[in-house]
């Protein structure tokens, strides 16, 4: 049995994610990926693939290197030299560069919540098991949100009658 300190194994695979994140002007600053690099260094998520993308001025994308972002202001992406895995194909990429604007660049992180695997762990020692994950879109959940919020202001809109 394992003790309540659990620290998974590198085989053990927690949800896992993906974010995408536009920087206009082509401007990768620092401030998102040293939080991010803290929680890999926390053991919260792991990095399985990284990519880089920009689009010049006529509308033209491709693949960047990190040694072709940042720099004058922007970002020291040094450590993600080599982080990309390949987990991202060109459809992928392709409905990326679809969402950016001219003269943006856009990072796509693909990540593993590390966090749920020692819940998980304990969920299974008490023999109970994970019969599904998956994640919500922003959008899908501020619909949802706003139509929680509409209905009860109808609910409370028939009391008040």
């Amino acid at each position: 049995m394992r003790s309540a300190g659990h620290q998974p194994d590198e085989d053990e695979l927690g949800p896992v994610d993906y974010l995408a994140v536009e920087f206009p002007g082509g401007c990768i600053t620092a401030p998102g990926f040293e939080q991010l690099m803290s929680l890999v260094r926390q053991g919260t998520i792991r990095i399985l693939d990284a990519e880089f993308v920009v689009k010049d001025a006529a509308g033209s994308t491709r693949r960047a290197e990190v040694s072709d972002l940042g720099g004058a202001g922007g970002a020291d992406l040094s450590a993600w030299a080599g982080a990309s895995f390949g987990l991202l194909d060109e459809a992928d990429l392709g409905q990326l560069a679809a969402a950016i604007d001219p003269g943006s660049a856009a990072a796509v992180i693909v990540y593993e919540d590390r966090w749920v695997l020692s819940l998980a762990d304990t969920w299974r020692r008490q023999d109970a098991r994970l019969i599904a994950d998956g994640g919500i879109s922003a959008d899908d959940l501020v619909d949802a949100l706003d139509a929680t919020e509409r209905a009860r202001g109808e609910e409370e809109t028939t009391w008040a009658s």
